[in-house]
């Protein structure tokens, strides 16, 4: 299986953007492709990153995240995204707007089983582009669960300041017993016709 040292000399320009505990993010040119390199920064953190590979291409069947190109034994390859961390750009004007998506992606995440984990801070691993496009990123924390908890971690995040939250409390309740579409929309029709009065 090809190694990303393998690779990187055929990378125009390849830029360090981005660096963790477990790996480093390189955005190049790649067969006229502008593309991100996740990679792995040790070997005991290869696994991981293949793993998000794996979630990758799945989640991309709906539109979500950046699109997965390939893999070697060390990286993944997936579509560069030009976009801004989701707290700088959200604001009254696109608040709804943004929101949607966010929540959109998450029930969809908790439809296939997969907990992205940090979704009640959804700052740096989410990115919205310029025609307001937002994308969830960075899945290598995301695991296989029967109950995972995007929905419920997202509306921890926007209800913050929210005085009463008896309501919400008891809808997020229904839902964490049955994640269903109906209960779903019935937590976004509060979020929209309450906390949005507020902002």
């Amino acid at each position: 299986m090809v190694k990303f040292s393998d690779i990187k000399p055929k990378i125009e320009n390849p830029t360090k953007i981005g660096e963790g505990w477990r790996a480093v993010v390189y955005r190049g040119k790649f067969e006229g492709q502008d593309l991100a390199f996740k990679v792995a920064s040790e070997d005991i953190h290869k696994h991981p990153i293949q793993k998000e590979g794996i979630i990758l291409q799945q989640v991309n069947k709906y539109c979500i995240g950046p699109v997965f190109k390939f893999s070697g034994e060390d990286f993944i390859a997936y579509n560069y995204i030009e976009g801004k961390p989701l707290n700088e750009v959200l604001s009254k004007n696109n608040y709804q707007h943004l929101i949607t998506q966010l929540l959109d992606q998450s029930f969809i995440l908790d439809t296939l089983k997969i907990d992205k984990g940090e979704m009640h801070r959804p700052y740096a691993n989410v990115l919205v582009d310029e025609d307001l496009k937002l994308y969830l990123i960075d899945f290598e924390r995301a695991t296989k669960s029967l109950k995972p908890k995007n929905v419920l971690n997202v509306i921890q995040f926007i209800s913050r300041g929210l005085d009463n939250k008896e309501d919400l409390i008891k809808l997020l309740k229904i839902y964490k017993f049955h994640q269903s579409q109906e209960n779903f929309e019935k937590l976004k029709d509060y979020i929209f016709t309450v906390i949005c009065q507020k902002i």
